[in-house]
Order: C-alpha cells, then structure tokens, then sequence
C-alpha cells in the first residue's frame, strides 16, 4: 500500500472510531441518566450476551488505536457476535445501517493491518 494511502486511510479509521467510541458512550450515559443503573443488573440473558458482544466492539475501536490487528479483529467479532445473537434469539438481523456503520472503522484497521508493514505511526 501507497505509505500516503495508508496514512490517509489509518487517520480515517481512527476518527471514525473515535466518533463512534464518543456516541456509543453519550448513549450509554445517557441511559443511565434515564433509566439509572438499576436496569442494567436486571438484563436477560440475551440482552447481556448482545450488552457484552458491543462493548467488546467499542473496546476494540480503541485498542485499534495502537493494535490495529487486535482492535480491528476486536471490532470486527464483536460486532459478528452481536449479529449472530440478535439472529438466534430473534430469527432476524438487526435493521438498518448503524451496527455497520460502528463495525467499519474496525474493518478498515484490518485492512491497515495486512496491507503490509505499518505506512506511519502517526
């Protein structure tokens, strides 16, 4: 990969992540501003598994920062994870671009990640 391509692409990624890290945790305190913590002790099994596949993905968005295999592939799963779970415990997939959308700056590290030796660290 073009060691330009490569930096233009990993700044992408990384403030895509950042904006999805940012607005999956304004959602998270936001429920709890809502709802308060006590909801969050009382999840179904189902919720908790899908809870737990999410925040493995936003985890993964910041570990990508600096692990770009880890992260991404953090990212990535996660997000698979939650796919399967919402398919298994409702007989569908989730609607709608959003859980993608969250998912692609973990893609877009794996691609960093294999395209050959790191282009920067910036």
């Amino acid at each position: 990969m073009n060691p330009q391509t490569g930096k233009i692409i990993r700044w992408i990624a990384r403030i895509w992540a950042a904006l999805m890290v940012a607005f999956m945790l304004f959602m998270f305190i936001a429920h709890i501003v809502d709802d308060g913590i006590g909801p969050l002790f009382d999840l179904s099994f189902r919720d908790a598994l899908m809870m737990v596949s999410m925040i493995g993905s936003v985890i993964g968005l910041g570990l990508a920062w600096k692990w770009e295999r880890l992260g991404g592939w953090m990212t990535v799963s996660g997000m698979l994870a939650f796919y399967l779970f919402d398919y298994i415990f409702s007989g569908d997939f989730p609607r709608g671009p959003v859980f993608l959308i969250i998912a692609f700056p973990g893609i877009l590290f794996l691609i960093l990640a294999y395209a050959g030796k790191k282009t920067d660290q910036a």
